[in-house]
């Protein structure tokens, strides 16, 4: 299972590239192809889609792209690797999120391939919960807090406002992150 290859852009077509290793071309499709330019050095997170005819193999400069494409796929009913792919190649990350938390499922309706109801599918199985998905960077520590304060009761939305405030840098055990955050929740 390839994890992420790094190598020269051989080739550059209208979908895929050419990524050269050690003499072996390896050939991915890629959502931006115009971000990349050939001759140049890059390293890629891999998606592996096998079928019956051979593999297919999904390139991402950026991890974060990699886990929402991931995401469209295994979590949206009738989102295939290629229909993920489409909607990269006319959204970037920031604005599929935006259009998945605003409920906004127009957004998608302008990509080849996506009907009102698939668009619709989009924003209600990955709705609200986007974040707890694709978060932006925190310690486990944070993480650890966030489920315990939900659990105890207090909203996603306010767990994630009092949360936000911490510093990641800063070494809040577990316990000493639930109890300010309660006294902050306290307080609202």
């Amino acid at each position: 299972m390839f994890a992420l290859i790094k190598g020269t852009v051989e080739e550059k077509n209208e979908n895929s590239i050419v990524v050269l290793i050690s003499g072996i071309g390896f050939e991915l499709l890629v959502p931006y192809p115009e971000r990349i330019e050939k001759g140049k050095q890059y390293s890629f997170y891999i998606f592996e889609q096998w079928k019956e005819d051979g593999v297919n193999l999904f390139g991402f400069i950026d991890k974060k792209d990699k886990e929402l494409f991931e995401l469209l796929i295994k979590k949206v009913n009738g989102i295939g690797a290629k229909t993920a792919l489409m909607i990269f190649r006319h959204m970037d990350r920031e604005n599929i999120i935006s259009a998945i938390k605003k409920g906004d499922f127009k957004s998608f309706l302008k990509i080849p391939g996506i009907g009102e109801k698939t668009a619709k599918r989009i924003v209600i199985e990955l709705g609200g919960n986007i974040e707890d998905y694709i978060e932006s960077p925190q310690n486990d520590s944070l993480k650890i807090a966030k489920n315990a304060l939900i659990s105890l009761g207090y909203s996603v939305e306010s767990v994630r406002a009092v949360l936000k405030d911490f510093d990641i840098g800063e070494a809040f055990t577990v316990e000493e992150i639930i109890k300010l955050a309660i006294k902050k929740l306290s307080n609202v």
